[in-house]
């Protein structure tokens, strides 16, 4: 019988984080039984599921509210209330619900209900995120191996907080750099696994791009990710073109930045399974994030064969050491950006190819899904079956 794998965490429906966890999952099934519980909403369109053939998947909210004949009753109210925008469950914590239940002391019994069911558990988290000490705390006094999987660049913290990181049996970190990040503050076990792109075979399918100047972002439309910085940027160009995927917070004040523009277009979001098409009306990738762990994205640009003009963010440096793409800029420098631009734009057409083919290469070399399954069975294997 195959031993169980809970993978935890804030799983939403559309996310970087909850394309990981599908990632993982479809990794693993094949060796364990996995299951998805999210400490946030969730639903049956989640990405973290998407095309998994057999996999449970969770929350608090539909735990509560299939156990509280009460509360889904109230939830009801304010489901109809908020023109059912989004599930019932979705509307358990409301004024009124909150004014009596203790939703943290049922979370906290539900979580150790949870845990207590399985093997071991994949938490896709940050040190910070809400029920990581109590589920750290839980499978060490039932020992059951913890692993983390960070989802985003690890900060300095205050070290006598977060002790009970002691208590995980090994992280999962996208590179060194995340890795360095949190040991030079807590020595502790890990293994570096990257990611993979969800959909490579569409990817890997696409023919070198016969136009150098199309350029790409592709991504959460936020400040972190440095969209606005970028299109003022590009605005200085002459040449190329940008084209904009993704939704978020600045999409307005990306939509206005860009008005009376004409070498800037915005596409809307792009699904997961179609970033084929994006990638295939351009030929550079831009990556002006302040901060990342990865991003998945410019490994999707690698398997795409594009070039990825980038910030010196996440694991990017790692992934494309052994490659000569080599345009950085900094994203409180325009002129960085600039000269890396006009270094593209100066390649020859055979150049360019090489450069292209070259990120194609590192990725099927290091990056393909089968070496990302790999990595992540000898990970489980070697504590789960000692």
């Amino acid at each position: 019988m195959k031993k169980k794998i809970l993978l935890f965490g804030p799983i939403g429906d559309f996310g970087g984080r909850d394309i990981e966890v599908n990632i993982i999952a479809k990794a693993i099934s094949d060796q364990y039984q996995t299951a998805v519980f999210s400490s946030i909403y969730i639903t049956g369109n989640s990405y973290a599921i998407q095309g998994l053939k057999k996999v449970d998947f969770n929350s608090f909210e539909k735990e509560i509210y299939k156990s509280n004949w009460f509360l889904r009753v109230l939830s009801q109210v304010f489901y109809w209330k908020n023109k059912k925008k989004k599930l019932p469950y979705a509307y358990l914590k409301n004024d009124i619900s909150n004014s009596f239940f203790d939703f943290e002391k049922v979370q906290k019994r539900i979580l150790f209900n949870e845990l207590k069911k399985t093997d071991a558990v994949i938490a896709c988290v940050q040190p910070t995120s809400s029920y990581l000490k109590e589920a750290i705390e839980i499978c060490h006094k039932l020992n059951k191996p913890f692993f983390i999987r960070t989802t985003g660049t690890i900060r300095k913290f205050e070290v006598s907080s977060f002790q009970f990181l002691k208590n995980v049996t090994c992280f999962i970190h996208h590179s060194k750099t995340n890795a360095n990040n949190l040991n030079k503050q807590l020595p502790l076990p890990f293994v570096i696994i990257d990611q993979c792109a969800q959909f490579e075979s569409k990817l890997l399918a696409l023919p070198i791009s016969n136009n150098q100047n199309i350029y790409g972002y592709l991504g959460r439309l936020s400040s972190e990710k440095g969209i606005l910085e970028l299109i003022r940027f590009f605005k200085n160009t002459n040449t190329g073109k940008l084209l904009i995927a993704g939704d978020g917070p600045l999409k307005k004040e990306v939509i206005e930045a860009i008005n009376q523009t004409d070498n800037i277009e915005y596409l809307g979001q792009s699904q997961p399974e179609e970033l084929n098409f994006f990638f295939q009306k351009i030929s550079t990738l831009i990556i002006p994030s302040l901060e990342e762990s990865g991003p998945l994205v410019g490994l999707e640009a690698m398997a795409a064969a594009k070039l990825v003009l980038s910030t010196r963010v996440g694991a990017m440096e790692e992934r494309l050491a052994n490659s000569p793409n080599n345009f950085w800029f900094d994203i409180e420098n325009q002129q960085s950006f600039l000269d890396s631009l006009a270094q593209i734009q100066q390649l020859s057409k055979d150049e360019f190819e090489k450069i292209a083919n070259n990120n194609r290469e590192v990725y099927l070399a290091d990056y393909q899904f089968t070496a990302i399954k790999e990595k992540y069975n000898n990970c489980l294997n070697q504590y789960l079956n000692s």
